[in-house]
């Protein structure tokens, strides 16, 4: 990700995952990412058979969301993280059309 990335809970701007023998497990995290964004239901049929379908999601307007490690300690950050997380809905089954 290109530019100064910001903690979206407290504006604080984050650095980049540190690697190193020196640390006591090797690295250092200063932030947690979770990609969201809005979707659109898509459904495509299987060129190999015309019986099966697919449903998957397309994510339009693609944004990240992003927690500096202090903020990620706090239970509310934590939930709406994973929540971000969750938020794609379970895919439904869906049948051909043309079996009706």
């Amino acid at each position: 990700m290109a530019g100064n990335l910001k903690c979206r809970f407290c504006g604080r701007e984050v650095k980049s995952t540190v690697h190193s023998k020196r640390l006591p497990e090797g690295f250092r995290v200063d932030y947690y990412l979770v990609w969201t964004g809005e979707l659109t239901p898509i459904i495509m049929k299987d060129p190999r058979d015309d019986k099966k379908v697919t449903q998957f999601f397309k994510v339009d307007h693609l944004h990240p969301v992003i927690a500096c490690s202090d903020c990620y300690a706090k239970d509310n950050v934590r939930e709406e993280m994973e929540h971000e997380f969750k938020g794609v809905p379970e895919a439904e089954d869906v049948e051909n059309e043309t079996e009706q």
